[in-house]
């Protein structure tokens, strides 16, 4: 009854999700016939308006750091951080990141239980000097094996030798935890936002061995089976904080029809495509009693990318009907992934695996 309620609930979730982005696209289309006959349409600022250095940068740069981790041996956490990290770096550079420092493909070796070739020293040194936006510091808290034992049934007609005899059930069970903080790179070096990660994994298996003994090889694919359905989990949330960052610069709007369209300083260099779904932000700037900044985004629309792509820019149509505030220029956006309703089905359950702080 579990499974069945956990599938129908992913389902509800995958249809909102779904639903969310059609209702608040519509049915805006993405190809624009003649750009110039599109009337240009004057734009109010934002204030204050974005620097020139913050209307150049794109994309941002990324570093993946490691913090101590309380109880658990450093030995026995080289091979789960070397996993970790690879993730983190691969959910990077897929949002449009540029990872500094970041680890070359580790070639075919025989895996050991806390074993594993990796050449790591000169990646961190060009990682120590390269200056970065974003450093993502992981923690582990829990990296833990057990194993039970049940007897095996005993029928009514069974003595106590013939039951003896048969194997019993092991349970192994792999349990992992850890967070990965994501740190703004500046003078306060703020933490934006923590990713705290739990999941476990189970495998059963016959065995006379009331002890139940378990090779390394399955033991490390165990581990590696967990901690690859936790960092599923952070691809779509990790990845949206990390996309490429652009910026409203021009409004158009078409002859004698209310249709609307915004140049945006995101184009193809930045992995933006015709069809792709972009927001529109609104960037809030407050200061505390301190007085240090801190800087918030909400959305105020959502948009589509048209065939009018450059490089460095491209059009996206909007329906004004559904912004919920006047776009302005200097407005941020950023590109989102669509998930997919199967893709919400299929992977792993991250409601009960991701906590965001």
């Amino acid at each position: 009854m579990r499974i069945r309620l956990d599938w129908a609930m992913r389902f509800s979730v995958g249809a909102l999700i779904f639903g969310f982005v059609a209702s608040n696209i519509g049915c805006t289309s993405s190809r624009v016939s003649d750009l110039n006959a599109y009337q240009k349409i004057p734009m109010n600022r934002v204030v204050p308006y974005p620097s020139e250095d913050e209307l150049r940068k794109r994309s941002f740069v990324i570093k993946v750091v490691n913090q101590p981790s309380d109880g658990i041996d450093e030995a026995t956490l080289e091979v789960p951080r070397t996993q970790v990290r690879r993730g983190l770096e691969r959910i990077a550079t897929d949002a449009g990141a540029t990872v500094a420092g970041r680890l070359a493909p580790t070639p075919s070796v025989t895996r050991d239980w806390g074993e594993e070739v990796v050449a790591e020293e000169a990646d961190r040194a060009a990682e120590a000097a390269t200056e970065a936006d974003y450093a993502l510091a992981m923690r582990f808290s829990t990296y833990s094996y057990s194993s039970s034992w049940e007897k095996p049934f005993k029928f009514l007609w069974e003595s106590e030798e013939e039951a003896a005899a048969k194997p019993g059930t092991c349970t192994h069970t792999v349990e992992v935890e850890f967070e990965v903080e994501v740190h703004q790179v500046d003078e306060e070096d703020r933490v934006e936002k923590t990713f705290v990660l739990k999941q476990a994994g189970e495998q059963e298996s016959e065995d006379l061995d009331s002890t139940c003994p378990m090779n390394t090889a399955a033991l490390s694919v165990l581990f590696e089976t967990a901690l690859d359905e936790a960092l599923s989990c952070l691809q779509r949330p990790l990845g949206q904080m990390l996309s490429p960052r652009g910026h409203i610069v021009a409004h158009r709007k078409a002859p004698e029809a209310e249709r609307h369209i915004y140049r945006v300083s995101l184009g193809s260099a930045q992995g933006i495509e015709q069809g792709d779904t972009v927001e529109v932000r609104r960037e809030q700037r407050a200061m505390s009693p301190e007085g240090i900044e801190s800087r918030s985004e909400r959305i105020l629309s959502l948009g589509r990318v048209t065939d009018q792509i450059n490089p460095q820019k491209s059009w996206i149509a909007v329906d004004l009907s559904k912004v919920a505030d006047e776009i302005l220029k200097g407005d941020v956006v950023r590109p989102i992934e669509n998930e997919s309703l199967l893709s919400s089905l299929s992977g792993p359950n991250c409601g009960s695996i991701l906590e965001e702080r």
